[in-house]
């Protein structure tokens, strides 16, 4: 769907980077999570920087209401049997994070923002790391502390839970892109953070959300309405700056841009209505990702792909900010 002028779509949201009001239309989608559930959730773009994001932001009982369902990074793979596909990708993906985590730092204590099911911090632990937690879903929060036996808050990220510089690295894996706040979220992750210290990232990307137009809203980046924002390298960084940090590594692998492709694609051929149409998305499938796919490996190469691994390093104190929130990129 072509991008569409329009400055009064947004309903009075104002960017997360720019704190403009003027928007152009992107696209949209419903909850997949919520079969039946037909509200449709709209992302714009800024039209005076750029950046992509919710118009207007859901409320805060929408969003309850969505991440009360069967959302996937709620289940717990150490409670279940078996060795299905899903607990094998997840085993994977905490694989790739805890070797990220051994190969950018070499520090003891961790904190990670939005710990899910756990999966995680339970590797990290083994790993040597000793481990702080915060989580919104109190369910969660209570099975890892009495199965795990981790030190985890419930609720978002807030100040007093404990002293600051207390962290050598801190954990934002899939979670910058679901706050309301970002800049406030980044702030607060640096105050928690010591000098030096290391913000880890997963994100997934703008330029991710302008891919797939043709899967609608059965492309996986969108997870609407649980995304809130899609970052570029240039809008992470200048939050980065304003919070603190200084962004060093701003990556988009090509395993993830394939993966984007195939849960797509799948969720694409599942909610065909008959056999016949589903045999048809099959068959477009396989056809276009002799199109899509090399289109998408050589974006993921040049770090324009879907998901983006992001490092940032906390400044010292003596670093000047000359950044404010609402200065040009």
């Amino acid at each position: 769907m072509p991008e569409t002028e329009c400055t009064t779509n947004g309903f009075g949201t104002r960017c997360t980077i720019c704190g403009e009001d003027h928007w152009t239309f992107l696209r949209e989608g419903r909850d997949l999570c919520r079969p039946g559930y037909e509200v449709r959730f709209r992302l714009s773009r800024c039209m005076a920087c750029g950046h992509v994001m919710q118009t207007p932001q859901p409320s805060d009982a929408e969003l309850r209401a969505a991440y009360s369902t069967d959302y996937a990074p709620y289940r717990v793979t150490w409670k279940e049997p078996g060795w299905p596909l899903w607990k094998i990708l997840r085993h994977i993906t905490t694989w790739r994070r805890v070797r990220r985590l051994k190969r950018y730092s070499r520090g003891s204590k961790l904190l990670d923002v939005g710990a899910g099911a756990g999966d995680f911090i339970d590797a990290a632990h083994r790993a040597g790391w000793d481990v702080r937690a915060v989580e919104y879903n109190e369910e969660l929060v209570s099975a890892i502390r009495a199965e795990l036996g981790f030190e985890v808050h419930v609720g978002e990220l807030r100040p007093g839970l404990w002293e600051e510089n207390s962290f050598d690295a801190i954990i934002l894996w899939s979670v910058i892109e679901h706050v309301p706040d970002p800049l406030d979220t980044l702030r607060l992750a640096c105050s928690y953070l010591r000098p030096g210290g290391q913000l880890f990232f997963q994100l997934p990307t703008l330029y991710g959300i302008e891919r797939g137009q043709w899967f609608g809203e059965h492309w996986t980046l969108l997870d609407l309405p649980r995304h809130l924002n899609f970052f570029s390298k240039e809008s992470l960084s200048r939050l980065c700056a304003l919070a603190g940090m200084d962004l060093m590594i701003f990556k988009t692998p090509t395993l993830d841009a394939a993966w984007c492709y195939y849960a797509s694609s799948v969720s694409y051929i599942a909610q065909a209505e008959t056999s016949a149409k589903r045999v048809l998305r099959l068959v477009s499938v396989g056809m276009r990702a002799f199109i899509l796919l090399p289109d998408l490996i050589f974006r993921a190469w040049r770090a324009r792909g879907t998901e983006a691994f992001a490092l940032a390093f906390k400044k010292e104190a003596n670093e000047p900010n000359h950044l404010s929130h609402h200065s040009d990129v």
